[in-house]
């Protein structure tokens, strides 16, 4: 019996002696690759970075966030991950639902200053739902002709399209007449709930990482595509774990800082033109959150429609359906 006890215990003995040398001869290939993954995924030169195709006004607030996207509110400090992002040029911290905003804002406004979209306000019943319960009205907007090609201005046309296309079908159904009318309008809510759809379509579910950040991406990846963006290699297996990181290619955005100036300057116009006493006072100061700037006043005005700032009721109403929206998410970090 002690000589097969002796006999089982040198073969146990043995076999663990094997196979720490077979994870160890494991653990170094593991290293020897990685290392070969860093040597083969090398991040290119910026200066050998070619970029490609114009730069839509969403791209520039992108691009130049620090100049357009408030910093998180003291509240926010330090909380919650999903409600801050870096800028690409400064690395500041700013508020993800202020760039959302931001976003969209250029792009309409910017259209409409080209004559290619119009708005009115018109009567609405409240809705008595966050986060103005009692707002009696409602912005609606119309296209006049082809919306310039950007990330979210493409969207914003096909959102277009839908809700034309889906008009004619109700037209269809209740046997009315199929002409073509001559101007089609759209609450302001419903188009950009087709341009998040359109954004949607184009990310798997486990990219989405809830409206703000959805936006924000979406831009961002269209950058990275045309060179303006690069992103950085995970040259090992546990980098490819981490969260992906983009540089900016700063010779080529360098280039666009006439047209940022610019932008600025066309949307500080805008408010001057179109803004309420408030707002033109502070038109040239485009890093106030947009709830921080709706006078409250404007849920229930006393004149006529007609009369309502035009900037105002747009800032008001794209911060009042992005947060409508974003409420119908699952919550994320505590948001």
């Amino acid at each position: 019996m002690e000589v097969r006890e002796i006999v089982i215990a040198l073969i146990l003995a043995g076999l663990g002696a094997w196979l720490l040398w077979r994870g160890y001869r494991f653990w170094n290939s593991l290293i020897r690759k990685a290392g070969q993954v860093g040597e083969e995924s090398e991040a290119p030169a910026i200066e050998d970075v070619e970029v490609s195709g114009s730069v839509g006004v969403d791209e520039l607030v992108f691009l130049f966030a620090h100049e357009f996207v408030s910093s998180p509110r003291p509240t926010q400090q330090g909380g919650s991950v999903g409600q801050i992002a870096a800028a690409p040029l400064t690395d500041e911290t700013l508020d993800t639902q202020d760039w959302a905003n931001q976003l969209i804002y250029a792009v309409l406004a910017d259209h409409y200053q080209q004559g290619g979209l119009e708005f009115r306000v018109t009567e609405r019943t409240p809705t008595l739902m966050p986060p103005f319960p009692h707002k009696a009205w409602e912005l609606q907007v119309c296209r006049h002709r082809p919306l310039a090609a950007s990330p979210l201005g493409s969207c914003m046309s096909m959102a277009f399209d839908m809700v034309h296309k889906r008009r004619r079908v109700k037209q269809a159904s209740r046997g009315a007449d199929q002409g073509e009318p001559e101007q089609v309008w759209c609450a302001l809510d419903e188009l950009v709930e087709w341009v998040v759809k359109a954004v949607r379509t184009e990310m798997s579910f486990w990219q989405r990482q809830g409206i703000y950040h959805d936006l924000r991406n979406y831009v961002q990846e269209a950058l990275v595509a045309t060179g303006y963006l690069i992103e950085q290699p995970r040259r090992t297996w546990l980098e490819r774990l981490r969260r992906r990181q983009f540089r900016p290619n700063r010779p080529a955005i360098d280039r666009l800082q006439a047209d940022a100036k610019s932008l600025k300057e066309r949307l500080a116009e805008f408010r001057q033109e179109h803004g309420s006493a408030p707002a033109r006072e502070t038109c040239e100061d485009l890093l106030a959150p947009i709830k921080e700037t709706v006078a409250a006043d404007l849920m229930n005005p006393e004149g006529p429609l007609e009369e309502l700032p035009l900037d105002d009721c747009l800032r008001a109403s794209i911060y009042e359906v992005l947060t409508s929206l974003r409420e119908l998410e699952p919550k994320q970090g505590g948001m």
